[in-house]
């Protein structure tokens, strides 16, 4: 069964208006006791019909009515009260019964059990819960009239039990003790002049008095020691515009009524309402539905989609779930509103899905021109759109160096030692600084060279005889011998060597000087989608090309320093796995401050917490603010992430369904509040993939470039060169 549409509007009947109730989870008997006892001691509280509907294929609906100039004070009233309750009010009339009758109780001065509550409302709600048929309905309705005070019982009390023939043979007795404590239960609350009604509609008058049965066999439960239920017919026109009976047919205590109203008593999992787990938190009203939306409200409450604002994209974004869990979908979604909207975007995908449904769906007409698709895929076609992290322009070589040594670190961690770093960390530095004085810069296909042949050596580093720290390591590097040069770096050389000779990455990396530069994402305002297909080119190859794009999105991120104001041109990152490719010279809790600061969003997804590691796990808790969280695989994460949310407990994580997560969306920077959400499905295809990677390639791509060894520089004439290849300047002649 699907649950109702949340809902506003006046109900028929002279002046009452209903409303219709979202119970909270578990709901004690006492809490429903003390609710009713504070109505019952108010004398001024208004008329009210509670009722429970059930109909086809739909949730028991429960509502509430009163007269209209009494609304506000009922709902604000029920509401503290009964904590987390949700209320809202009807789009629709509630549709008629066709039949009705009311709830005779016999002897009327004795008390139904209060000890039963639970199982009466159980019983009530699987009678509601029957296979209903189309424009079937089933309602129970019980309306509270004036209110009754406490009242001391009499000293000499009549068995109310006895009937007509025993006090004519034996005369009237007193009520024994166990039949004046029942009487006691009532008379010494406040209490209800009440009724209680049922009413159904159905095809036939059979089925009709069918489904009206069940009810009373429901509340024949609440029936204590001397005391029967019974039904009697009544005009459906007074149920279906409540109207006040001539006599109060019942005289109810506040407690007896609390398992009449057909509510979900209890922490049990029951008939015909949501179960308790995941427990639908509604949306806060304070989270955007205006712009980049993904999701809808998957709790009762207004319908209208939701999303993250431009101006919050930059708290950054954490999303959490298995494969096929609906992250990609939410990613798809968001990227397709910062495109539409005109925004920089970034995208890095291992699985290349995400990649496809973007470029298929998210990119419109008059956006074709900005797309570039770095696909390592595409050098057997000839044509790559390439990138060279060595080729720093006007930018600090320091910087660049650093990150790029970040990722190899991370990526060639075995055998990596404070030499080995020292070494790639100087030849790298090197290779920048000499590319910067360059008309072709070097790339990384040239760093195995600079460390093993000994004349390209010379070419290089003759021209960095001015810089006091890479000349003193360059002589103490040739003091050492061959044997000792090849151990320092053995490892990471090796590892790195057999990789850049595959060619989808040499076809990358290997471009001296790109079509497009990949530091002007933001800058030059363009769509860069990465896709890395790691059964394509293998795992620590999309692992070293992705990390080495993300260390350029953070230098690009850096450069957005210069910009007046980069916060007005918000732009976003979007790394699926985040884990394997997020490899930074700072530390992540850092890199997501600055980059706050400098308008740029980080939209990070992974499967499950353990990917990360500790610190970057607390640098992302923290700084993302906010946060979407799928059904988790492990209960550990389940755990982990409900100690972020203090109103969810792990089971309701783990029984998200497909689709299903939990959200916590920043509103003007500021977590708004956990809610349960269900993703909005991608955009229709546009028809323009095909359109769109043909001008990515014939715009932004070029030929790939073939293997050679690199010309000299001597060759280019450089002022700081010695002759020969020697090292140092040249000597003075007088």
């Amino acid at each position: 069964m699907t649950p109702r549409k949340p809902s506003r509007s006046t109900g028929p009947g002279s002046g009452w208006v209903f409303s219709e109730l979202h119970l909270p989870r578990p709901l004690e008997v006492d809490q429903v006791n003390g609710m009713l006892l504070r109505i019952a001691a108010d004398r001024a509280a208004p008329l009210l019909v509670f009722e429970a509907r059930a109909e086809h294929n739909q949730l028991v609906q429960h509502l509430v009515g009163t007269p209209a100039e009494h609304v506000v004070w009922v709902q604000r009233s029920l509401r503290h009260l009964l904590p987390g309750l949700d209320i809202d009010g009807m789009t629709e009339p509630r549709l008629p019964v066709q039949r009705s009758v009311h709830v005779r109780l016999r002897p009327p001065s004795l008390a139904l059990s209060t000890e039963r509550a639970e199982l009466t409302s159980l019983s009530l709600l699987s009678a509601l819960d029957a296979r209903l048929a189309e424009g079937e309905r089933l309602v129970v309705q019980v309306m509270l009239g004036r209110r009754l005070s406490p009242k001391h019982l009499p000293k000499e009390l009549p068995d109310p039990t006895e009937s007509w023939w025993q006090m004519v043979l034996r005369g009237e007795l007193s009520a024994p003790t166990p039949i004046r404590d029942q009487i006691d239960t009532r008379s010494g609350q406040h209490g209800f002049a009440a009724t209680i009604r049922i009413g159904a509609a159905a095809m036939t008058p059979e089925r009709r008095q069918q489904l009206m049965i069940g009810i009373l066999g429901a509340l024949s439960t609440a029936q204590d020691r001397g005391t029967y239920v019974d039904l009697r017919f009544e005009p459906a026109n007074r149920f279906n515009q409540p109207r006040l009976p001539w006599r109060w047919p019942l005289r109810l205590g506040a407690t007896e009524l609390t398992g009449l109203l057909g509510w979900p008593l209890g922490d049990r999992e029951l008939p015909g309402v949501p179960p308790r787990h995941p427990r639908p938190l509604r949306v806060p009203e304070a989270v955007n539905r205006s712009e980049r939306l993904f999701a809808v409200p998957g709790a009762p409450g207004p319908s209208a989609p939701v999303g993250i604002s431009a101006q919050d994209l930059t708290a950054h974004l954490v999303t959490l779930g298995p494969t096929g869990s609906g992250k990609s979908t939410v990613l798809v979604n968001l990227v397709a509103a910062d495109i539409a909207a005109g925004r920089p975007v970034l995208v890095i995908d291992p699985k290349r899905q995400l990649i496809r449904d973007i470029v298929e769906r998210a990119v419109p007409k008059e956006r074709i021109g900005d797309v570039v698709i770095i696909d390592p895929a595409d050098a057997k076609t000839g044509r790559v759109v390439g990138f060279n992290p060595l080729n720093v322009g006007n930018r600090d070589p320091d910087v660049v160096i650093d990150g790029l040594v970040a990722v190899l670190k991370q990526v060639f961690h075995d055998g990596w030692g404070p030499r080995t770093e020292d070494i790639i960390h100087s030849a790298l530095l090197t290779l920048a600084r000499v590319s910067a004085t360059r008309k072709v810069p070097f790339t990384l296909m040239d760093l195995p060279r600079l460390l093993t042949d000994d004349r390209f050596r010379r070419s290089v580093i003759g021209q960095v005889v001015e810089d006091p720290g890479l000349w003193s390591f360059w002589s103490s590097y040739l003091a050492m011998s061959p044997g000792a040069q090849a151990q320092a770096i053995a490892a990471p050389l090796n590892k790195l060597r057999q990789y850049l000779l595959r060619p989808s990455l040499r076809a990358i990396l290997g471009q001296r000087d790109p079509t497009f530069r990949l530091r002007d994402v933001f800058k030059g305002n363009k769509i860069v989608l990465v896709p890395l297909n790691e059964a394509l080119i293998g795992p620590i190859t999309a692992q070293l090309l992705g990390s080495l794009i993300v260390a350029e999105a953070w230098s690009a991120t850096l450069e957005r320093a210069e910009e007046d104001d980069p916060g007005s041109r918000p732009a976003s990152v979007v790394i699926d796995e985040v884990q394997q490719y997020l490899h930074l010279p700072v530390s992540i809790d850092d890199a997501l401050t600055r980059s706050r600061s400098y308008g740029v969003g980080w939209h990070l997804a992974h499967q499950h917490r353990a990917q990360l590691p500790p610190s970057t796990r607390a640098a992302v808790d923290s700084n993302a603010k906010s946060k979407i969280i799928f059904r988790p695989l492990d209960p550990d994460d389940a755990a982990a992430v409900a100690r972020q949310a203090p109103d969810l407990q792990a089971v309701d994580f783990l029984s998200l369904g497909k689709w299903q997560a939990y959200a916590n969306l920043t509103s003007d920077g500021t977590p708004a509040g956990w809610a349960l959400v269900r993703t909005l499905p991608s955009p229709e295809p546009t028809g323009l993939g095909g359109r769109i990677r043909a001008h990515s390639r014939d715009h932004y791509a070029s030929e790939v470039p073939q293997p050679q060894r690199a010309q000299p520089i001597a060759n280019n004439q450089n002022r700081n060169e010695a002759p020969n290849g020697e090292l140092g300047r040249k000597r003075r002649r007088s």
